[in-house]
């Protein structure tokens, strides 16, 4: 019976991703196309699209057959190889049938001209399939096989010493350079964003054109070739990242807050003139903030700095200069120079900037304490619970305005009180006397809100829309929260990348029995993730998208974002099933209900920028009510609910 169950499962999984995903995102992208939503125009020729697929099915059936001759097993995560494969396709990419299914995605959106295809539903796919690897298989790779012996062309270095190969360089400047030159591409071949500011200040416009500035400004480019005089693995890893990390950061900075420089020529001569309309065939006025010539410049800097140390005052007299050339040319503003390099230096020192937060975060998880007034008992982290709660109610209010002030109360209130119920019935018991759960506050306003729709209550659209905006902000000071009462812990892990809580109050001493040792900072995890998504929702309300676009997005992203954290938590009272922590499962059934929420074809919303004494007293009553309900308790009582710390304590 063992074998005819198994053949039924693959058969049944492999159904699922082969036939039912892909049909799934293409009714997704039907719809989205479908709906009011103004998405930008799909820019790339037909013929493209077709190229795409053609080499996203090659690579797909290369890599399948060699796990299947090679891994002795199926392409399905569910039911995994024997064999570790690293040759054919897996010695380019750790994870080829992913790269391909993306690449699939893009092809198709190209050849049906869709643009919510190009625009959304492939870059939800690329981070649904990147949660996947994160929080799912990659571990589990690791967990059968151990570490890779060798890593793929186009993966990260090793973190040894020993020096890499001509070729290896090669292959780590593409990885580390071509995503930025692909979305660069496709940006700077559509329309700027109507409300682009412009950047260029009045004294700008004065300043000289000189012809040498051109040329200069063209040295830039030789920034591409620095990963090849990079020879050891660590340094060339770090540059890698730290590309990566400026690309996703750089387009999410131009995409949120548009920016706008008018591009200005001098008097060149003609070879001058030639060259710097050569720089510009793929420029766009709006992709200007923050520079990437100067950040690509800088990183080259950087870089050369650590393989020739005694050229370091050269490396930088060219940053400058060509930060100067970026405004002598009028290709930039000031600002853009500058903020280019802002970026530039956060994403270079990303880990000495992640171990300086993770340090705040450590200190923060340490830091319990609390007040007694009489049998009351205030937490110290009731400044975090309510801030957020009062900062989400004033950005639901801004968002949707003065009709939904009441209505916004009940829907948060409902929310909050159907959390405690959730995280009592799921996580509760003895122990945790009044646990909270994000999921039983999204099911609460859910019903909430559905109960305004049915009774006819206007502006319930715009209420979800502008709750769904608010809620990764408010999410995000929430979690700060989470780690002083030291709930959404995560498991142990390498002490470079965690922090230790030794508080006796914290959950992780108390009930996680992690007392001193090493731990995922899951809580910070959450919060970037929050702050992207919160990001992203934000620009869409600000250019009048749907709402069930923004509200659907907040439950795929949120999801996605879920999805990964939970591999990392470490909550000894977290349920399992079949394998998975019950939240996986839950951020999978969001994710497929924010997409069929997105589907359906709701009014375009825009923001009422609305701020008010009413709207402030009714932030900071909920803000009050949030704080009492997650951080006051009543340490002696014996009566449910009545304290927040674990146990008796």
């Amino acid at each position: 019976m063992k074998a005819p169950a198994q053949l039924l499962g693959k058969l049944g999984y492999g159904a699922l991703f082969c036939l039912a995903m892909p049909a799934l995102l293409a009714r997704w992208t039907r719809g989205l196309d479908r709906s009011a939503t103004a998405f930008w125009p799909q820019p790339l020729p037909a013929w493209s699209g077709v190229l795409m697929t053609l080499a996203a099915a090659m690579l797909m059936g290369v890599s399948m057959w060699a796990l299947w001759t090679r891994g002795d097993g199926l392409p399905m995560n569910a039911y995994p190889t024997t064999r570790f494969v690293g040759t054919s396709t897996y010695a380019l990419f750790s994870h080829p049938i992913y790269v391909a299914f993306v690449l699939l995605v893009a092809g198709c959106a190209v050849m049906a001209n869709s643009p919510a295809g190009l625009w959304v539903t492939t870059p939800v796919s690329a981070l649904s399939v990147a949660a996947l690897v994160f929080g799912y298989e990659g571990p589990k790779l690791r967990e059968r096989f151990g570490p890779p012996d060798a890593v793929p062309w186009f993966g990260l270095p090793g973190g040894g010493s020993t020096r890499v190969s001509l070729a290896r360089r090669f292959a780590a400047a593409v990885s580390a350079l071509a995503p930025w030159a692909v979305i660069y591409s496709l940006l700077s071949a559509v329309p700027a964003p109507d409300d682009a500011a412009p950047l260029r200040m009045v004294w700008e416009v004065l300043l000289p054109q000189p012809e040498w500035a051109v040329w200069l400004y063209t040295s830039a480019y030789l920034a591409a070739g620095a990963p090849l005089l990079i020879r050891v693995g660590p340094e060339l890893r770090r540059f890698i990242v730290s590309a990566w990390l400026a690309t996703g950061l750089g387009f999410l900075w131009m995409l949120t807050l548009p920016g706008q420089v008018a591009s200005t020529s001098g008097a060149y001569s003609s070879a001058g003139a030639w060259l710097l309309r050569t720089n510009r065939m793929l420029d766009a006025d709006w992709l200007a903030s923050p520079s990437f010539h100067v950040l690509w410049t800088a990183f080259a800097a950087f870089a050369l700095t650590q393989t020739m140390p005694r050229l370091r005052a050269l490396w930088w007299a060219w940053t400058l200069g060509v930060g100067v050339s970026c405004v002598l040319t009028g290709s930039h503003a000031v600002v853009d120079v500058l903020c280019g390099l802002a970026l530039a230096g956060l994403c270079w020192h990303h880990e000495r900037v992640w171990a300086a937060c993770v340090r705040i975060g450590e200190r923060l998880g340490n830091s319990w304490s609390s007040v007694r007034v009489g049998p009351v008992r205030i937490i110290n982290h009731a400044i975090w619970s309510g801030a957020a709660a009062c900062t989400g109610t004033l950005l639901v209010l801004y968002l949707a305005g003065p009709e939904v002030l009441l209505p916004s109360a009940g829907v948060i209130l409902a929310g909050l009180l159907c959390a405690g119920a959730w995280g009592y019935v799921l996580e509760g018991g003895s122990r945790l006397s009044r646990p909270f759960g994000y999921y039983g506050f999204l099911l609460g306003s859910l019903l909430a809100l559905g109960g305004l729709a049915l009774a006819g209550v206007a502006h319930a659209d715009a209420l979800a829309a502008a709750l769904a905006g608010a809620a990764p902000i408010a999410q995000a000071i929430g979690r700060l929260r989470c780690i002083v009462q030291g709930c959404c812990h995560g498991r142990p892990a390498h002490a470079a990348h965690a922090f230790t809580v030794t508080h006796p109050m914290s959950r992780v001493t108390a009930l996680g029995n992690l007392a001193g040792v090493p731990i995922h900072p899951t809580q910070m995890y959450s919060i970037a993730g929050n702050l992207v998504a919160g990001a992203v929702l934000l620009r869409l309300w600000a250019v009048g998208a749907d709402w069930t676009l923004i509200a659907g997005l907040y439950l795929v992203l949120s999801s996605i974002a879920r999805f990964v954290e939970e591999q990392y938590r470490g909550e000894p009272q977290t349920a399992r099933w079949f394998g998975l922590p019950i939240y996986q499962w839950l951020a999978i059934g969001h994710a497929l209900f924010g997409v069929a929420v997105s589907m359906a074809h709701g009014g375009s919303v825009k923001s009422a920028h609305w701020i008010s004494l009413s709207a402030m007293l009714l932030a900071l009553a909920v803000g009050l009510t949030a704080a009492f309900l997650m951080s006051v308790d009543f340490p002696e009582s014996t009566r449910r609910f009545s304290r927040l710390t674990v146990g008796g304590a």
